[in-house]
């Protein structure tokens, strides 16, 4: 059985088993976050950082050490209640197994599997080990057991429950998440075979690509319990009865650190970006064969032996050179890779009097609202009582706000704490905590002390329609949407839609455009009968949320169901983008005049005053930038006025009386 077999080549076929959804799963996240790096960005990125490390080591002294970096690993085992070390619940022995490879695989360990001749191959200098600290900093084997009822975890429940329900701060952990049969659902039925999958690492640097906070909670490594660690080190363990070596978490790990297949997913005109795996027209299926040249117009065999392939695991043992330049410049550059090598998990745990640990709870955000209210845990890892603690806290990278908290912990007792009602501007966001100080001195253990959350806050548009673009996969039966406006009342709806069997055909796409209410929050429902979503290995079918002023929504990856909210002219007050800061209204209250005022280097075009019931009761146009509006005709009462420039607006709220 081959390591992997890629979801576009197998998966496309009905009743064929599937192995391996890196490249799809990868492919699957660039569409559902737009704002995430394609592929072509994500190699313009990484080239020349590459290229500086290769400079970097020719001009170095060759006899220096080779760098080794320890990555700490977190093992999330999920079982079903089985007693340790049988089915999915996998002992510690067979864990330390994989550990025991990976560290022969990642160090080209001299008397071991990992280790090669080839002129080309390389220590890649990573050494991984079992965090020793939690993240509240108190002692841990690395090793966490979640007993959760499910038998098969799709792919879909695994990105959208399991994660968020388990993950580690990934700035601290390299997650590895060891579950039953992965697979993927339709009809009720269990599609199996998925051996693992992994998360390709981020880019930063370039504008827009605000959604890789989001991909955060998505970052890790899932293998199936069949497939984890080596019955050649520990026999005793659950294992698929042929070709388990442990190879496949070095291969997806390959992936995690920014490794393409050695066949670049494509055919002979495709690149893996290195230059010492030979040109490969497409995977070597689960075997080991002798000169093997799917590209004989290239130089070079193809590389079956590189961990990268999907040959058979018992003759995998090479990273190359240009491998290992690679995932260093992902090391050193990328987020959520780069902080691990720093990361002081793998140290033994120590004792400390004064140590608090905070943790940021679910962050609820108003529906089609710029508020939200954080909620924070913090835990007492010290020894001493814990009776008070300063605490720091902002959004991004703006203003900060600190909270004084007293009260009695003992050791290992936490309290919730609610901070105050915030506000944000549309779209997202990183909410940053930190604890400053423990029962009034420093706290002695920074490695707890410091936790941000991503949260989005819903658009607010200046728009009277939106357009909703469905595009079908082969089971069209089991799509239904729906969009409904403050009051829960359904204001259009589609689907379900026709099957259309031949998954070689172009699946249909329905589009339809609906007028909208100004003042409202609207809620967009797709839901997906089969539990698979739109995508998957009976089609690649999307949902498409446009309007004129924005990209509103988009998806297709998703389970059960999605859904996505926004407001159209929603009153807001005080509300203000980024472009109309500064503008003033006096007097408040006021009477027969209403003043405006607008600072010199800001254009407003119009103005629109809505009562309280969110009605529109004027509307003009800007003439200066001080101007008045007489407001006699208007009731006394809670007014709000809108002050816009194309799609910039600031609202602010004034009282007639």
């Amino acid at each position: 059985m081959p390591l992997c077999k890629g979801i576009a080549q197998e998966g496309k076929r009905f009743g064929k088993t599937i192995f391996c959804g890196s490249s799809e799963y990868e492919a699957t996240l660039q569409k559902n976050y737009p704002d995430r790096a394609t592929t072509a960005e994500f190699e313009e990125w990484l080239a020349p950082k590459v290229q500086a490390i290769k400079n970097r080591k020719a001009q170095s002294n060759a006899r220096n050490a080779n760098e080794v970096f320890s990555i700490p690993v977190v093992v999330h085992v999920i079982h079903n209640g089985d007693a340790v070390g049988t089915g999915e619940n996998i002992s510690d022995e067979q864990i330390l197994s994989q550990i025991t490879v990976l560290n022969q695989d990642y160090r080209r360990l001299a008397g071991t599997p990992g280790f090669n001749t080839n002129p080309v191959g390389a220590d890649v200098g990573i050494e991984f080990c079992l965090a020793q600290r939690d993240p509240d900093g108190l002692a841990t084997t690395g090793i966490v057991r979640h007993n959760i009822s499910n038998t098969n975890w799709d792919v879909n429940t695994i990105e959208q429950t399991l994660k968020a329900q388990t993950q580690w701060d990934p700035n601290i952990y390299m997650n590895l998440w060891v579950v039953s049969d992965i697979t993927f659902e339709i009809f009720g039925m269990q599609i199996p075979g998925i051996k693992g999958y992994a998360q390709f690492p981020s880019m930063t640097g370039l504008e827009g690509l605000d959604g890789e906070n989001d991909i955060a909670s998505h970052s890790g490594v899932v293998i199936g319990h069949k497939y984890f660690g080596s019955p050649e080190i520990y026999p005793g363990g659950t294992y698929d009865s042929e070709n388990v070596r442990g190879r496949t978490a070095s291969h997806e790990i390959g992936h995690f650190f920014g490794l393409r297949h050695i066949w670049g997913d494509g055919d002979c005109t495709v690149d893996d970006f290195c230059a010492d795996t030979p040109v490969a027209a497409e995977a070597t299926d689960g075997v080991c064969p002798s000169g093997q040249d799917t590209c004989p117009d290239s130089p070079g065999l193809d590389m079956v032996e590189n961990y990268m392939d999907y040959s058979s695991e018992a003759c995998m043992n090479i990273f190359t050179l240009d491998q290992k330049y690679r995932i260093m410049a992902v090391l050193e550059n990328s987020p959520r890779r780069a902080p691990l090598t720093s990361s002081t998990a793998c140290m033994a745990a120590e004792e400390h009097q004064n140590d608090g640990s905070l943790r940021i709870g679910q962050i609820e955000v108003v529906t089609c609202s710029n508020t939200f209210s954080p909620t924070l845990t913090l835990f007492n890892s010290g020894t001493l009582p814990l009776t008070s603690a300063v605490i720091s806290y902002h959004i991004d990278n703006g203003a900060v706000a600190t909270y004084n908290w007293s009260g009695n912990l003992l050791h290992a007792q936490e309290a919730v704490i609610n901070l105050p009602v915030l506000t944000a501007t549309q779209g997202p966001h990183e909410f940053h905590a930190d604890i400053l100080s423990v029962n009034g001195t420093a706290d002695e253990s920074s490695f707890n002390n410091t936790r941000q959350a991503a949260f989005t806050i819903a658009l607010n548009l200046d728009i009277t329609e939106v357009t909703i673009e469905i595009q079908q996969d082969v089971f069209g039966s089991e799509t239904t949407w729906e969009l409904t406006n403050s009051s829960g009342e359904v204001i259009a709806s589609g689907g379900p839609y026709e099957d259309i069997m031949d998954q070689n055909a172009e699946m249909p796409v329905f589009t339809s455009t609906v007028a909208l209410a100004a003042n409202q929050c609207y809620t967009f429902t797709i839901e997906d009968g089969g539990g698979n979503g739109l995508t998957g290995i009976f089609g690649n079918g999307h949902y498409l949320l446009t309007s004129s002023a924005a990209l509103i929504g988009q998806g297709g990856s998703f389970g059960d169901s999605d859904s996505v909210s926004f407001a159209a002219n929603l009153i807001l007050a005080n509300h203000e983008t980024p472009g109309l800061q500064g503008i003033k209204l006096y007097p408040v209250p006021a009477s027969g005049v209403i003043n405006v005022v607008i600072p010199q280097n800001l254009a407003a075009e119009s103005y629109t005053i809505f009562n309280n019931l969110g009605q529109v009761v004027e509307s003009n146009k800007i003439t200066s930038a001080q101007m008045s509006i007489n407001i006699n005709q208007l009731a006394n009462g809670v007014y709000y006025i809108k002050i816009s420039n194309n799609n910039e607006y600031k609202v602010l709220p004034f009282i007639k009386e």
